[in-house]
């Protein structure tokens, strides 16, 4: 399932970033902080997003979202927002799917 996708608009710390991430935020976005960026997007950043590069600073957290259809989602979200968003994502849809349960990754392989 290849999502197309568009920019969004990603908050840190009062900061606007933008990044290219498939188009699944638009039920979640006051979950995790991130929203489609408007049509005619005049909008001042700060800069672009490199996903993994903010994960290992530690203001970007990936969720994964197991779904009612038993597929399963890795959405990110601001570190800000991470303890609201893990009960949050619980009553929301990502895709048009009910999501029934989250969690993090506990490892990571490096290099």
């Amino acid at each position: 399932m290849a999502d197309k996708k568009v920019a969004h608009v990603v908050t840190i710390e009062g900061k606007k970033y933008v990044a290219l991430l498939p188009d699944i935020y638009s039920d979640i976005k006051s979950v995790v902080g991130i929203e489609k960026a408007p049509s005619p997007d005049n909008t001042n950043y700060a800069g672009k997003v490199n996903i993994s590069t903010y994960i290992q600073q530690g203001d970007i957290v990936r969720i994964r979202c197991r779904l009612e259809n038993k597929k399963i989602r890795n959405v990110i979200c601001v570190a800000e927002k991470f303890a609201s968003a893990m009960g949050g994502l619980l009553s929301k849809k990502i895709g048009g799917v009910d999501v029934r349960t989250t969690n993090i990754q506990r490892r990571m392989r490096l290099g």
